[in-house]
C-alpha cells in the first residue's frame, strides 16, 4: 500500500504543464520538424554500390571448385567482389567490423554464409546470388551422373534465369522520414527520463522531505520502490501517447506489431530510469545531473537521434555501436521493416541486463546509507 501511494504521489507530475510540454509536445514536435523537412532525404531510388564478399573455399571437390571459380568472374562482372580470405583471416570478425557484406565457408557438406547486420542490403542481395548458385549446383550434381554436358550447361546459364535480377523495392517497407524520426526522437525522449530520475532521490535530500519520509512508516525499499515504479509508468503513459499521436496523426509507420514495439521501448524506459538512478547514488550532488546530459547527448549523437549511422564504418560505427539508443533504434528499424524478433529480444536484453547492474548498484549504495 505505502508503494503505491508513493507511485501516485510522483504521477501528479503530469498536472504540471510545463513538464508535459516538454516531455509531450517537445518530442511530437521535434518529429514534425525533421520528419517535414528531411523528407526529400529519405525518398529516393537507393543506389548500391559494390558489394564485398569474404570467402573460404575449403571443399576438395574439383569440379565444385571449377564451378565456383566460374560463379566468381560473373559475380564480379554484376558489381558482388567475391575475395578469398587466407588462413589468418578471420572472416567473422571482418563482417563484424563491417569490412565486408558477408562471409561464406564452404565445405564438402555445403555453404555457410555470416551476414553482416550493418550492410543489410548488400548482404541480402549477396544471400540471394548466393543461394541460387547453390540451387543450380544441386540441379547439376543430380544431372551430371546422366550428363556431363547438361550439367555444365545449367551451371553457364544456359536458358535459365541470371543470378542477379533487378527487381524494385516495395516502398511501404522502406521507412521514410517521419517514420525513421518518430522512432528516433521516441527512443531520445525516453533517455531523458535519467535526467529526471538521477533528481529523483537527490530532490528529496534538497527539499528536506528525506528525514520526514525517513520518520513515517515506511522502509527505505518501499520509498525506492515506489518512487521508481511512479517515474517509470510514468514515462510509459507518455511513450505510449507520443507513439500513437505520431502514428495517427502523422502517419508514422510502427509496424503490424504494436506490442512488441511496446514491450521493447518499456525495457528502455527500465535502462534509462536506473541509469539516472544508479548515477545519482555513484555520483554525488550536481555532478550526476551534468554527467547523465553528456551521455544523452553522446548516446544521441552516436546512436542515430539526428541523422541514420547504419552506414557508418572504422571508429564511429564502434562507438556506435555502445551506444544504447543505437541499438534500441536498430532493433525497432529490424523488427518493423524486416520482422527481425532476435533484434528486439537482444536489444530488450541488453536494457534489462544494464537496468538490473545499475539498480543493485544504487539499492547496495542506499542501503549503506543512514538516510535515503
Amino acid at each position: 500500500m505505502n508503494v503505491f501511494r508513493i507511485t501516485l504521489k510522483e504521477l501528479k507530475v503530469i498536472r504540471d504543464p510545463k513538464m508535459l510540454l516538454f516531455l509531450l509536445v517537445s518530442p511530437l514536435l521535434t518529429m514534425l520538424i525533421l520528419g517535414t523537412a528531411l523528407t526529400n532525404a529519405f525518398n529516393g531510388s537507393l543506389t548500391v554500390g559494390e558489394i564485398n564478399v569474404l570467402y573460404k573455399n575449403n571443399s576438395s571437390s574439383s569440379e565444385f571448385s571449377k564451378y565456383w571459380d566460374n560463379f566468381t568472374g560473373q559475380m564480379r562482372q554484376a558489381g558482388i567482389q567475391l575475395e578469398e580470405a587466407d588462413e589468418k583471416t578471420d572472416g567473422k570478425i571482418e563482417v563484424k567490423n563491417n569490412r565486408y557484406a558477408g562471409y561464406v565457408e564452404i565445405s564438402d557438406s555445403g555453404l555457410e554464409y555470416y551476414s553482416s547486420s550493418q550492410s543489410l542490403i548488400e548482404s541480402d542481395i549477396a544471400q540471394s546470388v548466393l543461394k541460387a548458385f547453390t540451387d543450380r549446383y544441386r540441379l547439376a550434381a543430380e544431372v551430371a551422373g546422366t550428363d556431363s554436358e547438361q550439367a555444365d550447361a545449367i551451371m553457364a546459364g544456359s536458358g535459365g534465369e541470371s543470378y542477379v535480377v533487378e527487381e524494385s523495392l516495395n516502398a511501404t517497407r522502406k521507412p521514410g522520414a517521419m517514420d525513421y524520426f518518430a522512432i528516433a526522437i521516441t527512443t531520445m525522449i525516453i533517455l531523458y527520463s535519467a535526467l529526471t530520475a538521477a533528481h529523483l532521490i537527490d530532490g528529496e535530500r534538497k527539499r528536506n522531505t528525506a528525514v520526514r519520509l525517513l520518520a513515517s512508516p515506511v522502509t527505505k525499499i518501499e520509498i525506492f520502490a515506489g518512487k521508481l515504479a511512479g517515474i517509470v509508468l510514468l514515462n510509459l503513459i507518455l511513450t505510449i501517447v507520443v507513439v500513437l499521436i505520431s502514428k495517427y496523426m502523422f502517419n508514422a509507420y510502427w509496424g503490424e506489431n504494436l506490442g512488441l514495439v511496446f514491450l521493447t521501448l518499456f525495457t528502455e524506459i527500465i535502462f534509462a530510469v536506473s541509469l539516472g538512478l544508479g548515477l545519482s547514488y555513484v555520483i554525488k550532488g550536481k555532478a550526476s545531473g551534468t554527467v547523465v546530459m553528456i551521455i544523452i547527448q553522446l548516446s544521441a549523437f552516436l546512436g542515430g537521434s539526428y541523422f541514420p549511422v547504419e552506414e557508418a564504418t572504422g571508429i564511429m560505427a564502434t562507438l556506435a555501436s555502445f551506444s544504447p539508443l543505437q541499438w534500441s533504434n536498430a532493433a525497432l528499424l529490424e523488427m518493423i521493416y524486416a520482422d527481425s524478433l532476435s533484434a528486439a529480444v537482444n536489444a530488450m536484453l541488453l536494457n534489462i541486463g544494464f537496468a538490473v547492474v545499475l539498480l543493485g548498484t544504487a539499492i547496495t549504495m542506499m542501503r549503506r546509507k543512514e538516510g535515503l
